[in-house]
């Protein structure tokens, strides 16, 4: 029978863990999961553990006619010792997965630009000959240094890419349409890659372009050395929303053309969504993201934040058993996977499915700032709540992504929109609140490795529902205060009974945060004098920055 995926694309460690060794054992136990092509760098911004992100970071230019031609400064380490490591640390990974019949994929970001940090207009322009051609000849170099690699991933945003915009200053680039010039830089690219490696090919990862410079790229790619690696929707990877309209196209549009197409998704438990936390399972979210992307019949799939086959996965262990029996129905792939918890098992069916519930039930789309909840501070400001959503500048961030996530300005929202990610918070505190009850009641109970990571999962899922909560607490303290601040304003007397669930909130928030400040000073205010205790809190004045991931406070 043929595979549900020809592509069954993984790579071992995540940002959040760089630090599972690329070893036989290892990557063994991803063949045995499925997997049968290996991408062989995380391939992070944040270059973790100094994995390489550009072909810069390793290709050895030293002596040739290549030296000096990129002209900025490289991100990642120069001191000669982490070159060398990382040139001998690819080389050793391309052995490794040739030795146990593994495809191989390296991954990289180009025209490198040093990210965003040049805006509309970097120095290395897409269209400039000096530029195809120095990258041409970078692929050739890296081919006849790294021999072994089958196919080539390409971002061209982002992963320290970064391309003109026809509409800034560029000389080359104004009044030239972006589809143009990246899918020739592309189709470049892919043929120097397919006259070196007949067999292997790019594939192109269209990021942060729009949904209509994607669509109208794929028509002028050439199918013969070129693919498509497609986010599973048009914003991010989210567990919860994959196949979007966007892809539905992109997929429909690449199959007239022959364009092979891998779609990128969370296939294991550690992902960008949750990160930094490791343990968290949602098996059920899992197995209908990738019915609905085998539903699309492409030609592959591929983990988007990376694989960690050293610990117990039950999204993994999902995923492997997709591959293995993709007609199954929902309740027999739950009581395959929950086999090892032996007498636990019927438990486990239940936590998964109530972890699922709240994966299903957070409200992702709100903002990529309620992405990474792990780093979302529960200690949130005593300022109005906001939703920031700015996040960068870019053609989809700009477009299209305000299809998927409410919020991409930083503009204060309206009262029913901060009511409606409370609610849903509410909704998702609650089934998280149902997964810790159940995983304590059957911990005690299962093999020992597996009660092991059910602590860590039980500590973790506490942590999660304490930020939900914190996002419920904030808004509904921020829009009960609106109330009485506009009867303030018109002279009326403040409700008792938004005082009073006022007053409940803040103590609630006060239990949750684990501290009597800053709660406790403002229930003393509410008590003994309303008008100025809403003359001073949840206003809607310059906030206290509270991180990155802190979505309601600035």
């Amino acid at each position: 029978m043929k595979p549900t995926f020809q592509y069954r694309i993984s790579f071992l460690g995540c940002p959040s863990y760089p630090d599972v060794p690329w070893t036989k054992e290892n990557l063994l136990k991803l063949k045995e999961l499925g997997f049968n092509c290996i991408q062989l760098n995380i391939a992070w911004g944040s270059r973790p553990n100094d994995e390489p992100l550009n072909l810069e970071d390793v290709v050895d230019v030293q002596g040739t006619a290549l030296a000096g031609m990129q002209t900025l400064p490289l991100m990642s380490g120069k001191d000669p010792i982490h070159v060398e490591k990382r040139r001998a640390n690819l080389r050793e990974r391309i052995a490794l997965c040739k030795s146990l019949g593994l495809r191989t994929l390296f991954h990289f970001g180009a025209p490198y630009n040093m990210h965003a940090r040049f805006g509309d207009s970097p120095p290395n322009c897409l269209i400039d000959e000096r530029v195809i051609g120095f990258y041409e000849a970078l692929l050739q170099s890296f081919s006849a240094q790294f021999p072994g690699v089958d196919d080539i991933l390409l971002y061209t945003y982002d992963q320290d890419a970064w391309l003109c915009s026809e509409f800034a200053d560029c000389p080359r680039c104004r009044g030239i349409p972006l589809h143009h010039r990246v899918s020739a830089f592309v189709n470049r690219l892919g043929q120097t890659w397919h006259n070196l490696n007949p067999d292997g090919r790019i594939w192109w990862e269209p990021w942060e372009l729009s949904a209509g410079q994607v669509l109208q790229a794929i028509s002028r790619l050439n199918p013969v050395c070129t693919a498509l690696a497609l986010h599973s929707n048009i914003a991010e990877v989210m567990a919860a929303l994959p196949v979007d309209r966007w892809l539905k196209n992109s997929v429909t549009l690449a199959r007239k053309t022959g364009l092979p197409v891998v779609v990128e998704h969370w296939l294991g438990g550690p992902t960008e969504e949750v990160e930094p936390f490791q343990h968290l399972s949602w098996p059920l979210v899992t197995w209908r993201s990738l019915k609905a992307i085998a539903a699309l019949e492409v030609e592959g799939i591929k983990e988007y934040y990376g694989s960690v086959p050293t610990r117990e996965d039950a999204n993994l262990r999902m995923t492997a058993c997709f591959f293995r029996n993709p007609t199954f129905s929902e309740h027999e792939a739950l009581e395959q996977i929950a086999e090892p918890y032996g007498a636990c098992a019927a438990k486990m069916i239940l936590f998964w499915q109530a972890t699922s519930e709240a994966m299903e039930l957070f409200p992702w789309d709100t903002s990529w700032f309620i992405r990474e909840i792990g780093r979302c501070n529960p200690v949130h400001t005593m300022n109005a709540a906001i939703i920031r959503g700015q996040q960068a500048h870019t053609p989809s961030w700009d477009s299209t992504r305000r299809a998927i996530f409410m919020k991409t300005d930083d503009l204060q929202p309206d009262p029913w929109l901060l009511e409606d990610v409370q609610l849903r918070c509410d909704l998702a505190a609650a089934r998280l609140e149902e997964a810790i009850t159940l995983g304590k009641a059957s911990v005690g109970s299962m093999p020992a490795l597996l009660a092991h990571d059910m602590e860590h999962q039980l500590a973790e899922l506490a942590d999660f529902k304490k930020r939900t909560l914190s996002y419920v607490y904030h808004i509904r303290e921020t829009n009960l205060t609106r109330i009485l601040r506009q009867d303030l304003a018109k002279g009326q007397p403040l409700p008792l009974a938004v005082i009073a669930e006022l007053k409940d909130v803040l103590s609630l928030d006060m239990h949750s945060q684990n501290a009597d400040d800053p709660c406790l000073s403002a229930i003393q205010m509410l008590e003994s004098d309303p008008q100025a205790y809403v003359r001073h809190y949840f206003t809607d004045a310059s906030q206290e920055f509270k991180g990155h991931f802190s979505m309601t406070s600035h």
